[in-house]
């Protein structure tokens, strides 16, 4: 028996959120804070350090608790309260608690300018989902979006041309590519008949949004993304390996 084709890798790239703060606000707080950090610990232990008999400084404690509420001021001002993203072959997943996917498929519209776009549809469980990705705290996650949006959801992107022409195309060094979770076919419904993949080598997956159907059921284009599907309906599982006889 010949070799079976590999089955294709599965990546997206993850984008972690950066503060929306003034940096240099961050860098003073945190500055101060250590600074009065350390006068309070000195003031309050250093002459036991030092192996004198002396009573701590009076004010001591109160500086060392100026300190401490600075530097947690600081620490909590430089976090952004957006949730890390990644976007890929897989559709775009909001690193929340717990995290939510939406495959492209279920994108019913993307819009925005430079500044944010706001994706809206349903996350791969069916329910409402809706993420705004702002430039101030993603800035490097937009390009991707956007582009893998106008591959792979295209009649659904509301983005003019010239805000896509001003944020510019994607870097290849921005965020980390990490492999994508495995496609669950079994017990999804067929985006055409709407019959249950109940046998995981009844599915067919188009390669752009990803939407799967029953083999006895491949339309000539995805209903999703319009993909052409001529190739998928003879199309035999895709296997990581198999033995040549």
């Amino acid at each position: 028996m010949a070799k079976k084709k590999h089955k294709r890798e599965r990546t997206e790239r993850r984008f972690l959120p950066r503060s929306t703060t003034n940096p240099m606000l961050i860098y003073v707080a945190g500055a101060v804070g250590a600074l009065l950090l350390g006068a309070g610990i000195w003031g309050q232990f250093g002459n036991a350090l030092r192996k004198v008999e002396i009573e701590p400084y009076q004010y001591a404690p109160w500086i060392l608790a100026a300190g401490a509420v600075l530097t947690g001021v600081a620490i909590w001002i430089g976090t952004s309260t957006e949730a890390a993203i990644r976007v890929g072959i897989a559709g775009i997943v909001e690193e929340r608690n717990p995290p939510r996917r939406m495959p492209w498929w279920r994108v019913d519209e993307i819009a925005g300018d430079t500044t944010m776009l706001v994706v809206r549809g349903k996350d791969d469980t069916g329910a409402d989902m809706m993420l705004r990705i702002t430039r101030r705290a993603l800035p490097d996650a937009i390009p991707w979006v956007l582009r893998e949006a106008r591959d792979r959801a295209g009649d659904r992107v509301e983005v003019s041309d010239s805000d896509v022409a001003a944020i510019g195309k994607p870097s290849k060094d921005a965020g980390e590519i990490v492999t994508a979770p495995p496609l669950q076919v079994v017990g999804q419904r067929c985006g055409e008949s709407d019959k249950i993949i109940s046998y995981e080598p009844d599915a067919r997956v188009c390669p752009k949004c990803e939407r799967v159907y029953h083999k006895d059921h491949v339309p000539k284009r995805c209903v999703s993304c319009d993909a052409s599907l001529g190739d998928l309906k003879a199309e035999e599982p895709e296997e990581e390996e198999a033995n040549e006889a």
